[in-house]
């Protein structure tokens, strides 16, 4: 719901909190949103999903390289559905 809210008042967005946004930036953030309110909700969710997924791979390699540099870190992901959120 947040990310749609966003895309509906994206216009107000770019108005006034983008103004200091260097022209590429703000024409990205304008292309993501006009190519999200293209999705319809399954999309949304399956894209929101694949971004999670990359983030933690990425979270991970980050760590791989960290342990082969001999910095031990480690992470744990603990989801949680709606009903868990307080």
């Amino acid at each position: 719901m947040l990310l749609l809210g966003l895309v509906n008042n994206v216009g107000s967005l770019v108005d006034s909190s983008m103004l200091d946004l260097p022209v590429d930036q703000q024409f990205a953030i304008h292309a993501a949103a006009v190519a999200i309110k293209e999705l319809d909700r399954d999309e949304l969710e399956e894209a929101f999903v694949d971004m999670l997924h990359q983030k933690a791979t990425e979270r991970q390699i980050f760590l791989n390289i960290l342990k082969d540099h001999g910095i031990d870190a480690d992470i744990s992901l603990n989801f949680l559905n709606a009903n868990e959120i307080s």
